[in-house]
């Protein structure tokens, strides 16, 4: 059995992603794992940030964000006949939680979604999926969003 797991999160980015996944690569027998990456919160002082109310209803918010998409990839899970299930995981850094779960669940493929970010924001901000590539043992398909149709180009 091959172990895959399909990094998600609410963006139409992570939603390709996994349409891409099912389109072009799932195989019958494959275990799929759907792993969302919640925001983590323990380090957050008094000082520097929300208030502790303000922090419960932003980890209150996200639970409720996974559960939507933990709805809807089910649902995928179900029309296309996947054996998978859906994760969810707190991170300080979302790449970092990304490859210890893949261990964890002894992945065989990662697949993950690119936003497509300009070199500078990149360059300032890190790129999830570029810290995945560099840090996994297991191969990793990057899904780049298309920003426009093909079929208007002519080559």
């Amino acid at each position: 059995m091959t172990n895959i797991l399909v990094s998600l999160d609410s963006s139409p980015q992570s939603e390709y992603c996994l349409e891409f996944y099912i389109r072009c690569l799932h195989r019958e027998g494959n275990n799929v794992f759907a792993l969302y990456v919640g925001d983590y919160y323990g380090d957050v002082g008094v000082l520097e940030g929300p208030t502790p109310g303000r922090i419960q209803e932003l980890v209150h918010e996200d639970k409720q964000k996974a559960a939507h998409i933990e709805a809807h990839v089910t649902q995928v899970f179900k029309d296309n006949n996947i054996q998978g299930t859906f994760h969810r995981v707190v991170g300080r850094d979302v790449w970092h939680a990304i490859i210890e779960f893949s261990k964890s669940i002894k992945a065989d493929l990662i697949v993950v979604g690119s936003r497509g970010m300009g070199k500078i924001r990149r360059t300032i901000l890190g790129s999830t999926s570029e810290s995945v590539l560099h840090h996994s043992e297991v191969p990793v398909l990057i899904c780049k969003y298309p920003h426009h149709s093909h079929s208007s180009h002519q080559h």
